[in-house]
């Protein structure tokens, strides 16, 4: 599971530019932002849009979404980041791809606005309550039926 999404400022330029062209266009810029919250919510990216069926080799560890009319997202999974690195029509995206064929284009001077992937609301396998309640559970595991005796003496005598 990613722990970083990082987003090129460029890409956030370019959905901007989306946006206020409208129809088509903007309707592929709300689709590319529903996924990438969806991949800061700790989706996978299987889930997260409709994936391209065919992996691209150009570009080591590249997915690219359809958005749609011929729009793409591009981005790159490495390791526990992923980055959002182009957003645009199909022949662009192909554009893109070309210019940075067998190389890191995440590895280069972009500017990049990171964000950690929010998994605290996630079930993990084998806990039956999310991470943020373990502290809660565990401290009242500690209190003794004697202690609260002694805290609720004039309740109890009675």
């Amino acid at each position: 599971m990613p722990t970083w999404v990082h987003i090129s400022f460029k890409v956030e330029r370019q959905l901007a530019a989306l946006e206020r062209q409208g129809n088509i266009l903007s309707i592929a810029a709300i689709r590319s932002r529903r996924i990438i919250d969806a991949l800061m919510k700790g989706e996978r990216p299987t889930r997260a849009g409709l994936l391209k069926r065919k992996t691209d080799k150009r570009v080591k560890n590249c997915f690219k979404f359809d958005l749609g009319s011929g729009f793409r997202l591009i981005c790159i999974w490495e390791g526990k980041n992923i980055y959002v690195l182009f957003v645009g029509d199909h022949d662009s995206a192909d554009t893109w791809l070309d210019k940075r064929r067998k190389k890191k284009p995440y590895k280069t001077d972009i500017k990049i606005h990171s964000h950690i992937v929010d998994n605290q609301c996630k079930m993990r396998p084998g806990v039956l309550f999310p991470i943020k309640d373990t502290v809660d559970d565990l401290c009242l595991t500690k209190i003794t039926q004697e202690n609260l005796r002694r805290v609720f003496k004039g309740l109890v005598g009675s």
